[in-house]
C-alpha cells in the first residue's frame, strides 16, 4: 500500500493542531442485542469535534434489510450534511468490540474516496494516550463532498452470492461468530433463522483485531489465512450477519495488499430470509 491506512493517537494529536481539512467520524455500531445504543455512547463520550457517522441510516432507506448501502447520490448528500468537503482528511474510528470503523472505511472506498484514515484502536486507544474526550454534540457546516464513483464489483447481490455458493472456485468468508455460524447460538435480530451460507468458512472478524482493539499484524494475519488454507490469490467474497463485521475481513485483506475483496451486503440476514428464491435457484 502506498500509506499506513491506521493512523496513531499521537500522530492525529498532531494533525488536530496543524490541519485545518481533518474531519474526525466516530463510526461506533452495537449489534441490536448488546443493550448497547451507539449513538448514546458517542452523546457520552467522543472525540471534540467528531460527528457520528450512524452505519444504521447512512443506508438505503428503501431497502427492507438493516444498513444496505445507500445510492451515490443518498450517500453524497448525508457526508455533506455531516459536513464534510471534497478536500477533507477523514479520520474514522470507534468504540466497538470488533472494529466497526471498517464499514465506514468501506463505504468511503467503494463511493471512491481514499483520504481516509482509522486510529488505531479506536477510542479507547485514544483516551489511553491522554487524547480528550467531550459530550458536547458537533454541528458542522453543511460541506460540498460528492461521491466520485460506485464501485459496485466491491459488493455481492444474492443471485451472485447464490452461484458463489454452487462454486468450488469462490472463498466465502462469515465473519461472524463461529457459534452464530454453527447455529448454537441466536441471531441478534429477532427471529432470524440460524446457520450459514453453503460452502461458507467461519472467519470470526473478532480473529483479526488484537486485545488492544487494534488491527493485528500483517504477519499474524498472514497466518490466519494460512491456518486456513486460503491464499490472497483465491476469488473472496465476505459476508457476516448484515455487512458490518464482513468489512474487517475486507479492510485485512486490503492491507495483505489484495484490495478487491467485495462483502456481501444483504449477508445472513438476506440469505436466511430469502428462502423461497433460493429454492427456486437449486
Amino acid at each position: 500500500m502506498e500509506k499506513d491506512l491506521f493512523i496513531k493517537p499521537k500522530d492525529l494529536i498532531v494533525k488536530l493542531s496543524t490541519q485545518d481539512n481533518l474531519k474526525i467520524l466516530d463510526a461506533t455500531f452495537y449489534l441490536p442485542n448488546s443493550d448497547l445504543i451507539a449513538k448514546d455512547e458517542y452523546d457520552k463520550k467522543h472525540i471534540p469535534n467528531a460527528v457520528f457517522f450512524d452505519i444504521n441510516k447512512i443506508a438505503d432507506p428503501n431497502n427492507s434489510l438493516p444498513h444496505m448501502i445507500p445510492s451515490k447520490e443518498l450517500f453524497s448528500e448525508q457526508m455533506r450534511d455531516l459536513g464534510l468537503n471534497d478536500r477533507d482528511e477523514i479520520i474514522i474510528y470507534d468504540n466497538s468490540p470488533f472494529l466497526s470503523s471498517a464499514r465506514a472505511w468501506f463505504l468511503f472506498r467503494y463511493f471512491g474516496y481514499d483520504n481516509i484514515f482509522i486510529l488505531q484502536g479506536g477510542l479507547n486507544n485514544w483516551i489511553k494516550f491522554n487524547g480528550k474526550v467531550t459530550d458536547q454534540t458537533t454541528s458542522l457546516p453543511k460541506g460540498d463532498f460528492a461521491a466520485k464513483t460506485e464501485k459496485k464489483e466491491l459488493v455481492v447481490t444474492l443471485d451472485q452470492m447464490i452461484t458463489a455458493s454452487k462454486d468450488e472456485k469462490s472463498i466465502i468468508l462469515d465473519a461472524r461468530s463461529y457459534k452464530r455460524f454453527t447455529g448454537e447460538a441466536k441471531e441478534p435480530r429477532p427471529g432470524l433463522a440460524s446457520g450459514h451460507i453453503p460452502s461458507s468458512k467461519s472467519l470470526p472478524s473478532s480473529d483479526f483485531v488484537n486485545s488492544q482493539g487494534f488491527l493485528k499484524s500483517l504477519d499474524e494475519i498472514n497466518l490466519i489465512f494460512s491456518n486456513q488454507e486460503i491464499s490472497i490469490k483465491d476469488d473472496i467474497i465476505a459476508t457476516c450477519g448484515s455487512g458490518v463485521s464482513a468489512c474487517v475481513i475486507s479492510l485485512a485483506l486490503f492491507c495483505m495488499g489484495k484490495v478487491d475483496v467485495p462483502i456481501y451486503d444483504g449477508s445472513w440476514t438476506e440469505w436466511a430470509t430469502s428462502e423461497q428464491k433460493i429454492a427456486k435457484s437449486i
